[in-house]
């Protein structure tokens, strides 16, 4: 985006949700940095342990670098939103990914399902519905859009994100392989009606 779009203001309609000086609105080319730093930090603190230390700095150099970052957003099909506080420090992001499916994502017509990618929080703001906000968002924008199925993956292993995606009515469909590096994981596919 090329910062243009105006900021959105996504209602306290979650419940439990403290964050109401989080502003959620489009990344714009300038935010790049920031959100390849908060990417970079939360796959490794989440996700390093569990892999070789090459095959992390092959995927971190290939996903989350500033370049990489750009390429996603000047990428139609992608869309990326971004979590403020009110002195407009970046706090998180997600992706809604148009034009991917999954086969074991529920529905005749895969062309209205998107993806909802990469929510990462930094670890400083947990804890304050920021994760549930942007999720709020990407759902709202796909339904705006026309599409029926929102889907995501998340790691077999990783509890408390599955918590949270149930929570707001994700479902188990199916699951996929993660390949970070050379080495491959169990993600769980993850979907919802919309």
């Amino acid at each position: 985006m090329d910062g243009s779009v105006p900021y959105l203001k996504v209602p306290n309609a979650l419940p439990k949700t403290p964050a109401t000086d989080i502003i959620i609105g489009y990344a714009t080319l300038s935010d790049a940095e920031a959100i390849a730093k908060i990417g970079a930090e939360t796959f490794s603190t989440t996700f390093g342990f569990s892999v070789s230390a090459e095959d992390l700095a092959d995927f971190l150099a290939t996903t989350y670098t500033t370049d990489s970052t750009l390429a996603d957003m000047k990428d139609p099909a992608i869309l990326t939103f971004t979590a403020r506080d009110a002195a407009g420090k970046i706090l998180g992001f997600v992706q809604l990914v148009r034009g991917l499916t999954e086969p074991c994502v529920p529905g005749d017509d895969a062309t209205k399902h998107a993806e909802l990618r990469r929510l990462y929080v930094d670890s400083s703001a947990h804890g304050r519905g920021i994760g549930s906000k942007l999720i709020a968002t990407v759902e709202a924008q796909a339904r705006e859009e026309g599409f029926e199925q929102l889907w995501l993956t998340v790691w077999e292993k990783h509890p408390g994100a599955q918590k949270l995606y149930h929570k707001l009515g994700y479902e188990k469909v199916g699951s996929t392989g993660f390949l970070t590096g050379a080495s491959v994981q169990t993600d769980w596919v993850l979907s919802k009606a919309l």
